[in-house]
């Protein structure tokens, strides 16, 4: 009896905890159900985030690819911005100038833009009693552009630029030149734009129009007046060159430069002589250069020779003759006090021609059927004074002389001694000596603006013996466009 108590009392318990255990299971089904519905949502909700945030990232990379388009990255020269879509770097540059020039003696105003002492007109003649004249000119401000890609040969650099210089005075009346300056003046000071320069450069190759390899730009002192003193080299030509840099011994250079055979014939009846139509160069311009720096300063030799020929008809007369023209040249710069410096130029030569600022060259002598040089030496020196960072003063002269040979005779000969009895009143004669004196300052009030102001005296001699004078106050205002 006891044991079937027992057995019914264990069956009893068995069914409660089995029944206890059945709807645990129910509650953590339940549970679970809940749970995995919970997770459904929120994976539905980050599908719908994600989703969002990948159109986010794509409107964001869209965006930044657009802007990538419009926006101004720095290039690799100083000043520059990198062309979209391509690695080539852009500078544009230029120079806004304003010049006021006073003549106290000396009418230059044939060349107001800049001294011009070989042709002064001489003491006692009307011209040289014309003193006084003031007048303004924007005509020497430029605009230009440079680039530069990076290549397998190194950096390729370019440049074109061109500034308002080009003289819309025309005729060979000095007369009629002088009209057409009043007329210019009367309506819009219009002045032609000009090529100064447009090359490109890679690998010690220098290609196109730039300064002549025979000019020492980095040592020719620097002036308010646009030419500077008489003296030196100042040119600007289509070359081929090339330049081997070394670290020890300095900089070799080569050139081919363009010709330009400008030979001197008597055009006949008391007439001023004229370059011939019939000069013809056969090849071109020969320039050697060596540049070394040093400690002190630095220093360069020069040397050309170019073809002076006439080939064809000279007043009638069939002519071919050819002779060699030559020039040598040196420069350097002096290191003194602080961040001052002397600059200096030796330039000189036989039939040097356009390659001495100022010399005719060569002259056709019919009596001898000879090409006949002229002989020249000019010489400039001159010292800058740093006074403060935004204030330089410049000391410069400048000096030529012409040596007595067969070029002196045949000039004598022919209405070029430059005595005021000739045609001209010694005017365009060939000259004997030349000094030019500039004294100046220039102050850079704020950045990229130079104001100067600077006096020029000049003194001409003549083969004849006579003389001019000029006396110059020039001031001038400049911007600098980057």
């Amino acid at each position: 009896m006891k044991l079937k108590k027992i057995t019914l009392a264990l069956v009893a318990v068995g069914m409660g905890v089995g029944g206890t255990a059945q709807a645990a299971d129910a509650d953590r089904i339940a549970q679970l159900e809940a749970q995995m519905k919970v997770l459904m949502e929120q994976l539905a909700a980050l599908k719908t985030s994600t989703a969002t945030a990948n159109k986010e990232v794509t409107e964001l990379k869209d965006q930044v690819a657009a802007q990538s388009k419009e926006v101004v990255v720095a290039g690799d020269i100083p000043g520059s911005f990198r062309v979209p879509g391509s690695d080539t770097s852009v500078r544009l540059y230029g120079v806004g100038e304003l010049n006021m020039v006073h003549e106290s003696k000396g009418d230059a105003a044939k060349n107001d833009y800049s001294t011009f002492m070989p042709y002064m007109p001489l003491n006692g003649t009307a011209e040289a009693k014309r003193n006084g004249e003031t007048y303004l000119h924007a005509r020497t401000s430029r605009i230009g552009v440079e680039a530069a890609t990076p290549t397998q040969y190194g950096l390729l650099m370019a440049k074109v630029e061109g500034d308002f210089n080009n003289d819309p005075r025309t005729g060979n009346s000095a007369v009629y030149g002088d009209l057409k300056n009043i007329y210019t003046q009367q309506a819009t000071n219009s002045y032609d734009f000009r090529l100064r320069h447009a090359y490109f450069a890679v690998g010690g190759w220098t290609v196109g129009q730039t300064w002549s390899t025979f000019m020492d730009i980095d040592n020719t002192p620097e002036t308010v007046d646009f030419n500077g003193p008489i003296g030196s080299t100042f040119i600007r030509q289509p070359q081929i060159r090339y330049t081997y840099t070394t670290p020890t011994y300095g900089n070799f250079s080569g050139a081919i430069e363009n010709s330009a055979s400008y030979v001197l014939v008597d055009t006949g009846a008391g007439n001023l002589p004229e370059a011939t139509p019939a000069g013809f160069a056969k090849v071109p311009d020969l320039v050697l250069r060596w540049d070394k720096a040093y400690d002190w300063g630095s220093l360069s030799l020069r040397g050309v020779s170019h073809e002076l020929r006439i080939d064809g008809d000279v007043n009638g007369t069939r002519v071919d003759e050819s002779k060699r023209g030559y020039g040598l040249a040196a420069s350097g710069q002096i290191k003194t006090f602080g961040d001052d410096f002397i600059s200096w130029i030796v330039t000189g030569g036989n039939g040097i021609g356009r390659y001495l600022n100022y010399v005719e060259g060569a002259a056709y002598d019919a009596d001898s059927g000879k090409i006949v040089r002229e002989k020249a030496l000019g010489i400039v020196l001159g010292y800058q004074q740093k006074i403060n960072d935004r204030f330089r003063m410049n000391y410069v002269v400048g000096s030529q002389k012409n040596y007595n040979n067969d070029y002196t005779d045949w000039a004598r000969a022919n209405n070029m001694s430059g005595a005021k009895t000739d045609p001209y009143e010694g005017q365009y004669g060939v000259n004997r000596r030349i000094t030019q004196v500039h004294i100046g300052g220039i102050w850079n009030p704020v950045k990229l603006v130079d104001v100067g102001l600077e006096y020029i005296w000049g003194k001409r001699e003549t083969l004849a013996g006579e003389e001019g004078d000029m006396s110059r106050i020039n001031l001038m205002a400049r911007y600098n466009l980057n």
